[in-house]
């Protein structure tokens, strides 16, 4: 008959804590023990197993083969205990969802539609973590995210939610300043406002079919709330997510004067760990945010007749 090798439940936390965190200082203040406590545990089970699980260096910590292993199985094992005991502890218990969400994705779709999945489950105790990059699921404790990017990110499973095709707006009254824009090269002339890299508005004039057009004084904005402010303040021509916009076109607060969009290989996706099944609460919040974007489309659908 096989036996189970024992090893220390002890160990084996403070070595998970370790590992997901890096670091012994932050693991030890999670558990609530010292540096030194932690430190010996994760020597013992290192000595129990006879393998080395960690490289300790001044740059930091980092896993060895052995240790990434051991901390796959590990980390699924707490994460399975951790949902059995919330099934256990009775329905009134409230369930915490971490989700990881592009900053002005949250600002402009998600708040304003997150009053329903309140309504609709409100046993779950929903937090957001505003982040552009997909976080890594394990070590940051986020259950599911909704972030922009390609979508490739590895151990990572992404399905696309929202397109991030590229339109051009500006204020209606720069546009009442400037008087109709015979052609795209006219826009182009303007001050020009963009987030990411000047070639997409390159690539905006190709789709126009201005590739020759000479650009006018262009500026960068890192952020997509500065580049939404600049451009319903009049100040140029802002190159923003069409997908994001559609309240402040459809309100008047800008104008798109040429019905022209550019891709620029990055969209907006939801994710999620790769290879492991999404507890209840995240799928709970997929199938609602999945709900969302259909009675989001539907409403574009009848605006346009299409």
């Amino acid at each position: 008959m096989h036996r189970r090798r024992t090893t220390s439940l002890t160990a084996m936390r403070a070595f998970e804590a370790v590992a997901r965190t890096l670091s012994f200082t932050r693991a030890a203040d999670e558990l609530g023990v010292t540096q030194a406590a932690v430190s010996r545990q994760v020597r013992l089970l290192e000595e129990s197993l006879s393998v080395r699980l960690l490289h300790r260096e001044p740059a930091g910590n980092r896993l060895t083969d052995a240790g990434e292993i051991l901390f796959a199985g590990v980390y699924s094992a707490f994460a399975t205990i951790e949902q059995a005991v919330e099934q256990v502890t009775g329905s009134g218990a409230r369930e915490i969802l971490n989700v990881s969400v592009a900053p002005y994705f949250s600002a402009a779709w998600l708040t304003p539609r997150l009053m329903s999945f309140v309504r609709r489950h409100p046993e779950i105790d929903l937090r957001l973590h505003h982040s552009y990059h997909p976080a890594d699921h394990r070590r940051e404790g986020i259950d599911i995210g909704i972030n922009w990017g390609s979508g490739t990110w590895p151990g990572v499973h992404a399905e696309k939610v929202l397109d991030g095709s590229l339109i051009a707006v500006l204020a209606p009254a720069l546009l009442d300043e400037t008087g109709p824009l015979a052609d795209p090269s006219a826009l182009l002339r303007l001050p020009l406002f963009y987030e990411f890299d000047l070639a997409h508005w390159r690539a905006w004039a190709q789709a126009a079919g201005r590739a020759d057009a000479t650009l006018g004084e262009s500026l960068r904005l890192s952020d997509s709330h500065a580049l939404r402010r600049v451009a319903c303040d009049g100040h140029g021509v802002a190159l923003f997510f069409a997908a994001l916009v559609e309240d402040d076109l459809a309100q008047g607060r800008l104008a798109q004067p040429f019905p022209v969009k550019v891709h620029i290989g990055a969209d907006y996706f939801l994710n999620y760990p790769a290879g492991a099944e999404l507890p209840r609460k995240a799928r709970l919040f997929r199938g609602w945010l999945m709900d969302m974007l259909a009675e989001a489309q539907a409403g574009r659908t009848d605006a346009t007749g299409l």
